[in-house]
């Protein structure tokens, strides 16, 4: 009897012992976001090339030939060439209608996407490559060339933001916060406002002392953390 109660009293205080352990930890989650903004110093365009004739023999060549052109631009301009590749090649036949009559033809496409490390030299670059034959220019992208560096400055201030948000919360329950135990950061995001156009054009001739016509304007890189820090 005396053992059938010494395991009971065993049987209990391990259920308290246990009941103890499954007390939920009292703490605060929130999230912290920071955005950081930074001026480009390269771009990333995308420069093509169409042309069309009843042979697709001769609308490739013609297509072929102002490519070359266009490299040659490209190379005459500085641009390396580890920074320029074909992105895009198509050959297609097409038809459209005249006065109600179907008329056949190819299309010869070509782009190129080109990055210009150097942005002074964007404006005279897209007028030599129209000069050279391109007659689409599809897109522009700015970039920066620390986005590690930037995308760190961003999720620190994240980070920074998460705590004294939870500070806040605390205090005003009249609480503190502890050290954190969990920490999940959230996808990391760029933003610039692109330029884009698809059309044929030539430029103007321009003087030496005219001014750019394209605007590198901001980027923001932004990051989130979501953290749960103890509540005492």
């Amino acid at each position: 009897m005396k053992l059938l109660k010494i395991a009971l009293t065993m049987v209990v205080l391990a259920g308290l012992a246990l009941a103890e352990e499954k007390v939920p930890a009292r703490f605060v989650r929130v999230m912290g976001t920071a955005e950081v903004k930074v001026v480009p110093d390269r771009a990333v365009i995308e420069v093509g090339v169409e042309k069309q004739d009843h042979s697709a023999s001769v609308a490739k060549h013609a297509e072929d030939a102002a490519a070359r052109r266009i490299l040659a631009a490209l190379r005459a301009g500085g641009i390396d060439e580890k920074d320029i590749q074909t992105t895009y090649l198509s050959l297609q036949p097409q038809s459209s209608y005249v006065k109600k009559v179907r008329v056949s033809y190819f299309v010869a496409q070509q782009t190129l996407t080109i990055m210009v490390r150097d942005l002074s030299k964007l404006d005279g670059l897209l007028e030599a490559l129209v000069k050279a034959g391109g007659n689409r220019i599809d897109s522009i992208g700015y970039q920066t060339s620390d986005l590690r560096k930037y995308r760190d400055q961003a999720r620190d201030l994240a980070v920074k933001a998460a705590r004294e948000k939870a500070e806040a919360l605390a205090k005003a329950l009249g609480q503190d916060i502890g050290k954190a135990q969990t920490i999940e950061e959230g996808e990391d995001s760029e933003y610039t406002r692109g330029i884009y156009a698809n059309a044929n054009f030539t430029f103007a001739a321009r003087e030496k002392s005219a001014s750019p016509s394209l605007a590198a304007g901001q980027k923001t890189i932004s990051a989130s953390v979501t953290v749960s820090f103890e509540l005492n």
